[in-house]
């Protein structure tokens, strides 16, 4: 990551599709890139709804304060777009 007065939005959200894109498929979440059918987090969506995913956030949170490593802002993100896409009204 560059100097922080460096830093753009756009930086950022390609850093985290970077984070998305290859532990999805890697994974077998989504064999179709970030936007594509992701089925295991549907099928924990389905009985839990976001609240894995809510966890998740909270640890990152909890070990970027302990840390301060950059990477685990980019994971909130990550798991807030999970959260985004599969929301149900």
């Amino acid at each position: 990551m560059t100097d922080s007065g460096d830093r753009t939005f756009d930086q950022f959200v390609a850093h985290v599709r970077e984070l998305l894109e290859p532990t999805a498929s890697g994974k077998g979440y989504a064999t179709t890139g970030v936007d594509g059918h992701n089925q295991l987090y549907q099928f924990v969506q389905s009985f839990a709804g976001p609240h894995h995913a809510l966890g998740e956030i909270t640890y990152k949170a909890v070990r970027y304060e302990r840390k301060r490593n950059l990477e685990d802002v980019a994971k909130i993100a990550a798991w807030a777009f999970l959260i985004y896409k599969h929301h149900r009204d």
